[in-house]
This record gives structure tokens, sequence and C-alpha cells, in this order.
């Protein structure tokens, strides 16, 4: 005979909690005790209990899943390791309160009508948009709230703050940091190569770094821009040392940049940290394994991707935007003395 298939009641009966209880949990745990999470997620690895999500879902009104949408050109997602690191964090928290996740990008008005349309049918529970590059789109948030779908930016919106709940770090602070950080290790001849001019992490970076320049009575630094690509990296550091050969202290706004940036030094015979002391931003694996290893600013990727999904969930269940920041970490590596 073929096995009876378990159902919600006999989860609960054999947690010794309530269907309530468990619908909660399966639901991203709101209103659950850890006591009570704790027995029912073994039981549920123990049987092997898997919901219902038709049956779920129509006696809900929802999905259980949530949209990343990337606000970039779909290759972006394999060109700048940022954008798969926080997919892999939010993929990794969403799986953990029993939430699909789909994958969509709008980077064009065609996509963008597409991608609303979807989001009219009520195929997702949420959106979680991420556009670094470009920064947020004014009119797709706007989209979002008139049709009421839930939605939480990764970066600080450029509309609506007060009522867009977004997770962004303290890209002011961090490029602060290390504008104070090159000053204190002797760099006098500052120069900085800054992220696309829009998007709001950009601007508070190389607002933070020349700020801090002011307020130390240092020269402002001779700004070179990039697309946080490799290539952009190592032709803006190329366009520095022509117009400034005396750069000794380069703050650039990506560790990928920096890597290119670094090349372009070596090009032109300058050693690191010897002539030029470097610092990156966002401590990607290959800061630690570069050579020389980067001297950078940690983005807590883990972190920004658990609020994300907390706050996301917490828009679903029917709570009032929030807005987070998290702090930054200077990471000294061997690109500096």
């Amino acid at each position: 005979m073929a096995e009876k298939k378990l159902t919600i009641r006999d989860v609960a009966e054999r947690c010794g909690v309530s269907r309530a209880t468990v619908s909660r949990y399966l639901n991203g745990g709101h209103w659950v005790s850890e006591e009570a999470a704790a027995r029912i997620r073994e039981v549920i690895e123990s049987t092997g209990y898997v919901a219902n999500e038709n049956a779920r879902s129509l006696a809900t009104g929802r999905s259980n899943s949530i949209a990343f949408l990337l606000g970039e050109p779909q290759e972006l997602l394999f060109a700048d390791p940022n954008f798969s690191t926080l997919l892999r964090s939010i993929a990794d928290e969403l799986g953990r309160k029993g939430m699909s996740l789909i994958m969509m990008t709008t980077d064009n008005d065609a996509e963008n009508r597409r991608n609303l349309a979807f989001f009219r049918g009520r195929h997702v529970d949420g959106v979680l948009l991420v556009a670094w590059h470009f920064g947020a789109r004014k009119g797709l948030i706007r989209s979002l709230h008139e049709i009421g779908m839930p939605v939480v930016v990764a970066e600080y919106p450029p509309i609506d703050a007060q009522s867009t709940s977004y997770v962004h770090v303290d890209d002011y602070q961090g490029a602060a940091q290390a504008a104070r950080f090159l000053v204190d290790r002797g760099s006098r001849d500052i120069a900085m190569i800054a992220g696309p001019e829009g998007p709001s992490g950009s601007v508070a970076r190389l607002r933070g770094f020349n700020d801090m320049l002011e307020g130390l009575h240092r020269a402002p630094a001779r700004i070179e821009y990039g697309d946080y690509s490799r290539q952009s990296g190592y032709d803006a550091a190329t366009r520095l040392l022509e117009s400034d050969p005396q750069v000794d202290g380069l703050f650039v706004a990506s560790d990928m940049m920096a890597i290119g940036a670094m090349q372009a030094l070596k090009s032109r015979g300058r050693e690191i940290p010897g002539d030029v002391q470097v610092i990156g931003f966002d401590d990607q694996p290959i800061a630690q394994v570069s050579e020389p290893a980067l001297t950078t600013i940690h983005q807590p990727f883990r972190e920004i991707g658990v609020h994300m999904v907390d706050q996301i969930l917490d828009l679903i269940a029917g709570g009032g935007p929030t807005g987070t920041t998290l702090p930054l970490e200077l990471v000294v590596r061997s690109s500096t003395r």
C-alpha cells in the first residue's frame, strides 16, 4: 500500500503544537517561539514532510515565492560578484523560511512592463529590488507601491524613503574610514576611483571620502570614475597616473576596480604599497588572493540578505516599511602599509 502522505495536522500532533503554529512556521516563522520552531523543524526533517503548496496558496492567497529583481543588464549578475554573493545569501535565507526565489531582470521598458504585469498577477508575494550600478528606478518603485506589491530596496531609495523598506550599508562612513586610514599611514597625494555617478551608494562613498579629507585639512582627492568592472579600474588608474604621477594613496570604490587599478600601477612600475597604498571596497574573495592582498572595506552581504528577507516577510505579514543601515569594517591587508 502507498504510504499515507503526512499532513499539517500530523506534524502539529507530533510536535504538540497547534496547526496554526505549524502554519505560521511554514509561512516565515512569525510569532513562533524558538522552542516550537525547533520541534517543528525536527519533525519536518525526520519525516520528510512537504507542504501542499497548491492547497496552501489557495488557502492563503499567496504564492510563497519572492522575486529577486535585478535592475541591471543580466550579464552583470555574472560579471559583478557582489550580485551573486547577495543572491546566494537571499536564496539561503528564503530556503530556511520555506520560501521560493524567482530571479528576474529589468533593464529596459519592455522588460519593465512584462515584470509589472507578472507582479499584478500576484505570482510572487514580494520583490527584492537590487540595482547598484544604475540606482533603483524611481518609476519602478512607484509602480510597485501603486499595485500594492511589498518591496525592499537594496540601497537608500531615491524616492519615498519614509514609505519604502530598504537595506543599505553606511557607504559614507566606510569611505571616510578609507580616507582617514590613508592619511594616518602617510599618504599625501591621495586619489579616488569612484563608481558610476547616480546610485546612492556611489554618491555617498565619494562624499564621505572627500568630507574626511577636508576635515583633516587635506586637498580634495583627484577623482576618476569607473563602472565597477576590473577594466574600468585599470583605465581610471592609467588616467590618474598620466595626470598625477605622484599619487601615493588610492581609494577604489569596488574590489574589482581595485584589482584592475593595481594592475595598471604595476605596469607603470609602481610598487604596492611602497609607492602607492591601495584600498578597495566590498571584501570579495578576490581581495584575499590578489597580489598583494587587498586592504578593503568589508560589506556584510550575509547580513544584508537576512535583513532583506526579514523585512519583505514582515511587509507581507502586514508590517510597515523599515529602513536598515548596516555598519562597515575596514579589513587591513598588505596593499597598505
